[in-house]
């Protein structure tokens, strides 16, 4: 299974530069683009976790969903 940090950075990429193969420019800030992907891969990781625990749907935020499994009010 591909590492899903290297497919949001991917998908990232090609939403600043188009569609044509991701070339790294020179000004590019890979250390921050790097931090943005391992944010999104956990993020969705943490989703599919709550999910498969029964606690929230597909329609819900990870914040609604993290209160959910907390017991916080909204």
């Amino acid at each position: 299974m591909p590492d899903d940090r290297l497919i949001y950075r991917d998908q990232m990429m090609r939403a600043v530069l188009g569609t044509r193969p991701v070339i790294l420019v020179k000004e590019a800030d890979t250390t921050v683009l790097d931090r943005f992907a391992q944010r999104l891969a956990d993020a969705d990781e943490a989703i599919r976790l709550l999910r498969a625990n029964g606690c929230g749907t597909r329609a819900q935020s990870l914040p609604d969903m993290v209160r959910m499994a907390l017991g916080i009010e909204p």
